[in-house]
């Protein structure tokens, strides 16, 4: 599940649909406050303003007409039902919210707590009618605006002018509730479509990954599925198809013309090499025969330079892949070690095996014969007379098979090991010894048709000057390369 979430997390659609989902709710959340603030607060502004303008009101009249007219005056609004009044001082206590049990709002404070004389001081409150059983008429909230009456000499009384705004709260509560339930349900529908949409997205994607792993593979024929909707992704199967035609031709025309080369110079270089055997044995034992050998033996190297190229090019383009099969490396690798061990003591080498049983590998077994011998003939001919190789095949810890080949010869630099699997590259010091360069190629174009390792590292040398050459090829697990397959 977690991993599932980790890789739904890494697609780009799904993270861009994800973004756009949230704008979406902060867009919504901005309609909303602006739905929010046209409702509810800007109503509770307009009560701030009421009850500011009529406690002025009161204010003018104790002014003008005395006290005994703000007390009747309390009186006359009070029995209107407008608003909610109190007039207190040492001597009076009036209005409708005198008979109320009132505190501030969040809190059992009493409305008047916390205010101080002669000072102004807007307070949400909470009252309810305690001689009322009407539920409508318990815990109603309210705002007020708690301020003095006073004169020149100082404050007669304490007047608060009061609104009812149970109703414009019940409001706000149903905004904010619509707002968190529109919110969630949009985010909710945002994940679900950016899943789906990802989901679909994914497998059109995978097909073409799967089409480009098929075609690197060597399977021309392969081509992407189309639904023919002609929207983006179809018009990217189409071009890929054209594409794909395209280099099935020429690769076909280019099969042809080097089979056709390759047939046309395979034989009369054999010929060649034919006559130059049967010319050198007419003539017998003389320097012109062994003159002749020699240029035969040339023309056997020019045909077996010849095919290595063409065995490589037909690697690289995977033609033997679907030839590969469930191989018990174990008895080719014996095979192996029982045919080099006599070259290698002719040649005053120390050879030793160690190949271990049941490890499995999906391969094609001549193409990873030929790698392997590859590897061993190699190590025959750069490692100075007394030294060791070693034959080895074990799996790591990951599972994969690893086949080494390793000696105390003078080895490969670091920075040459990459470039010698290229075709015809040999380096300086081996330029004296026979060859064509194209031996480490070609186990590199077998380890690829595998998509197997091929890794050079350090051996079995102890000294600066001869440390030895590790050559591996690190196959991987069948069940992974079925997969790919």
């Amino acid at each position: 599940m977690i991993e599932a979430i980790k890789k739904l997390s890494r697609n780009t659609l799904f993270r861009l649909s994800l973004l756009g989902a949230f704008l979406f709710v902060a867009s919504l959340l901005v309609v909303a406050a602006s739905i929010y603030y046209s409702t509810v607060t800007s109503e509770l502004r307009r009560v701030d303003r009421v009850v500011e303008s009529e406690h002025a009101e009161f204010q003018k009249i104790f002014d003008e007409q005395g006290f005994q007219a703000v007390q009747r005056e309390v009186t006359l609004r009070t029995a209107s039902s407008e608003g909610w009044y109190a007039l207190l001082n040492d001597r009076v206590a009036i209005g409708n919210l005198v008979f109320q049990t009132v505190t501030k709002d969040g809190s059992d404070l009493p409305l008047l707590s916390g205010v101080e004389p002669g000072t102004f001081k807007k307070v949400p409150f909470v009252y309810s009618n305690p001689e009322s059983e009407e539920e409508d008429f318990q815990d109603r909230r309210g705002r007020a605006l708690v301020g003095p009456i006073k004169t020149d000499n100082g404050v007669v009384a304490i007047l608060i002018v009061g609104r009812d705004v149970e109703a414009i709260m019940r409001t706000g509560v149903k905004v904010r509730n619509a707002i968190l339930t529109s919110s969630v349900i949009a985010l909710l529908l945002g994940l679900i479509s950016s899943w789906y949409v990802s989901l679909r997205f994914t497998r059109r994607v995978e097909a073409f990954n799967k089409l480009a792993d098929d075609v690197r593979s060597g399977n021309l024929d392969r081509r992407a599925p189309r639904t023919y909707s002609e929207d983006e992704m179809d018009l990217l199967a189409e071009h890929l198809n054209a594409m794909l035609d395209h280099i099935d031709r020429l690769m076909k025309a280019m099969r042809y013309a080097g089979d056709s080369v390759a047939h046309d110079l395979r034989t009369p270089l054999t010929r060649l090499r034919t006559r130059l055997e049967s010319a050198a044995i007419d003539l017998g034992d003389t320097p012109e025969a062994d003159t002749l050998f020699a240029a035969a033996e040339d023309a056997s190297e020019l045909l077996q330079t010849f095919d290595g190229v063409l065995r490589i090019a037909r690697l690289e383009a995977g033609e033997r892949r679907e030839l590969l099969a469930d191989v018990d490396p174990k008895p080719m690798l014996d095979d192996l070690a029982e045919l080099y061990e006599p070259a290698c003591e002719d040649a005053g080498l120390d050879f030793s095996a160690d190949i271990s049983s049941g490890v499995m590998v999906l391969a094609d077994r001549g193409l990873l014969s030929q790698a392997v011998s590859n590897l061993i003939e190699n190590a025959i001919k750069y490692t100075p007379k007394g030294g060791k190789i070693h034959l080895s095949l074990s799996k790591n810890k990951s599972g994969r098979a690893e086949i080494s080949i390793t000696d105390d010869g003078p080895g490969i630099p670091a920075e040459d090991r990459e470039r010698v699997k290229e075709r015809f590259v040999r380096l300086d010091k081996s330029r004296t010894l026979p060859g064509s360069g194209l031996g480490l190629a070609l186990v590199d174009a077998v380890a690829d048709l595998h998509r197997a390792e091929f890794v050079m590292g350090a051996g079995l040398g102890l000294t600066d000057e001869n440390p030895g050459l590790k050559a591996t090829l690190l196959l991987p697990r069948r069940k992974a390369l079925k997969a790919k397959n």
